[in-house]
């Protein structure tokens, strides 16, 4: 039960605390996912000041198939509000459409309506490959695809030197990209409005965007000598899920709007989708691709003006006319950390498990081996868990940690002298006071008197009461035992723009107390109160189950692909155990 002024006394004694996990399971899918979707992206330029020139170059949609995702795109139509003085048609040396727009003398808003149709499918059967490791030879149109370039410096020691470690025992191609993307999803942190997009800037910093994490992706298979490609496109909000044991799914969920990921390359397979957060061999039917290139200069759409800079903006819509989810967990794995989805994949090397391999660095690197970097240490055989977040200690003697990293408002662009360029980002964020509770686990570091649990919100509107229930964890889930903070009525809450913390303090005399255990923060409301919840994509602070969310009150039956942004702020009371009431 859930005490709203004092906290249950003795409750470690009755509910059974699960260790904080520490990896995840790669899940391996059968079956076929299937959309059918209508798609609108509007773009709009805010003219503040007369313009004597503007230009627009932007993507468009595109047809493909792999061995895995087809994508029939259909009845496309762009329509602009002024019409430019003219526009035309641009196909660069990857095959990409572009359509170039320019105005002149431009005194109003500039507005740009993309619309079309994707049918998309994806089927997840059996892959086999024989290509061997290192690669013996590339075609020469795929060889492109193996250069350096200034966002993915697969030619850095630093970068060399950690690709040749890691693969130093694949026998096959297989082996190789498992071991390089599973050391990409371990190591980097999802984070917004990163200052540079570059592979060596992703390694250094230990974070990034999706541009980020596929040029660093690009830069390690690039460095073994294996071609590999960034992908431009757009991600779709639209969740969806997986059934797992005991009535429990996997729900996966990205933002929407502009999104980078990756396609490897194998010689008797051709290219296939993998999103380095997300999915291996496939990406499901929420990605839309429009283009492909070395890096993400190839695929980002840009724009000039003069004599000012115009602000950008783009919403993008998607209205599901048919949407079949029909797949079933086949097996699992447990790297990486975080969950990733795959196909099932059978990988025939010239070599048996047991035989030494050789290194997978690039030919042309210099021979012998480079040196390691300072900070490089060898992956176990399963990986290590992420270092938690630091505790940030805080004046008069109070403690902070959480998942505590957010932007206040998310960069849609970004300038480089005259000449602004789209970034792949986007809010992530869910509805949370929608007819979904959603709740996300914690591991108190400390003994520790519990002041406040703070949320990354926004808030749209309605009316009644916001509030969150701290309780201990029931083998894995949120228990029903714990205390509940003072409620907060939406209508008292400062309008801001953008995401801020909206703190939830507890009564100052209840003497709450957290162990040094796993406890889950629920949040809860009353009436019609509409409010947003900021989440990370990945798993940068919980483990792979501790971000859960459920439509029937406690059974907590889905489990989640990200963490919310909270944190946690009270008092150390020291190593003993308080001789205070104890949540």
């Amino acid at each position: 039960m859930i005490n709203s002024t004092i906290p249950l006394l003795m409750l470690m004694v009755i509910v059974s605390v699960a260790p904080r996990s520490t990896e995840a399971k790669t899940l391996v899918l059968e079956g076929e996912l299937e959309s059918d979707i209508k798609l609108t992206q509007q773009v709009r330029f805010t003219v503040d000041k007369p313009l004597t020139s503007h230009s627009f170059r932007f993507a468009l949609p595109t047809s493909f198939a792999n061995r895995a995702v087809s994508q029939d795109t259909r009845e496309l139509a762009v329509s602009y509000s002024p019409r430019p003085e003219r526009e035309e048609v641009d196909v660069d040396k990857f095959g990409n459409h572009y359509k170039k727009a320019y105005w002149k003398e431009l005194t109003a808003d500039a507005r740009i309506t993309i619309r079309y149709r994707s049918r998309v499918k994806v089927t997840l059967s059996a892959m086999e490959s024989k290509a061997p490791f290192p690669l013996p030879e590339v075609s020469p149109a795929d060889e492109q695809f193996l250069q350096a370039t200034g966002e993915v410096q697969s030619g850095d020691p630093e970068i060399r030197a950690i690709a040749g470690n890691l693969t130093q025992d694949s026998a096959t191609e297989y082996d190789a990209v498992t071991a390089l993307l599973t050391h990409v999803a371990d190591t980097i942190r999802y984070a917004y409005n990163p200052p540079q997009y570059d592979a060596l800037y992703t390694l250094r910093a230990g974070s990034g965007n999706c541009q980020n994490l596929a040029h660093y992706s690009l830069a390690l298979l690039r460095a073994s000598g294996i071609p590999a490609r960034i992908v431009g496109g757009i991600s779709l909000s639209e969740p969806w899920q997986i059934a797992m044991e005991n009535g429990q799914s996997w729900v996966q969920r990205m933002g929407q709007g502009g999104h980078a990921w990756i396609e490897v390359y194998f010689p008797d397979l051709g290219w296939l989708s993998y999103d380095p957060l997300y999915s291996r061999q496939f990406t499901p039917t929420r990605h839309i691709k429009q283009t492909h290139g070395l890096d993400a200069g190839d695929i980002n759409d840009s724009w000039s003006s003069a004599p000012t800079h115009p602000e950008y903006s783009e919403t993008v819509t998607a209205e599901f006319q048919d949407d079949r989810i029909n797949v079933r967990v086949a097996a699992s794995s447990t790297a990486p950390r975080s969950y990733l989805l795959s196909n099932r994949f059978l990988a025939k090397g010239p070599q048996s498990p047991g035989e030494a391999r050789p290194g997978g660095v690039h030919p042309e690197a210099p021979a012998g081996p480079s040196p390691l970097p300072p900070s490089w240490k060898k992956p176990e055989p399963k990986p290590p868990a992420m270092k938690p977040f630091p505790v940030k200690p805080s004046t008069g003697g109070t403690i902070e940690f959480g998942n505590m990293e957010f932007p206040n408002l998310v960069d849609a662009y970004r300038m480089v002298g005259n000449e602004g360029r789209k970034i792949m980002d986007k809010e992530t964020s869910e509805y949370a006071t929608s007819r979904q509770i959603y709740a996300q686990a914690f591991t108190t570091p400390e003994i520790m008197e519990l002041e406040k649990i703070s949320l990354a919100m926004r808030k749209f509107g309605g009316d009644g009461t916001i509030y969150v229930d701290v309780v201990a964890d029931d083998n894995g889930k949120p228990g029903m035992a714990g205390v509940r903070s003072t409620p907060i009525f939406v209508e008292t809450i400062t309008r801001k723009p953008g995401y801020y913390w909206v703190d939830f303090s507890f009564p100052k005399d209840s003497g709450l107390h957290l162990m040094r255990e796993k406890y889950w923060i629920v949040l809860r409301h009353s009436g019609e109160t509409v409010m947003n919840w900021f989440f990370t994509p990945g798993k940068p602070y919980g483990g792979s189950d501790d971000t859960r969310s459920t439509a029937k009150g406690y059974l907590w039956e889905d489990m989640l692909n990200y963490d919310f942004v909270f944190k946690v702020t009270g008092k150390p009371t020291g190593s003993k155990s308080p001789k205070t009431p104890s949540l």
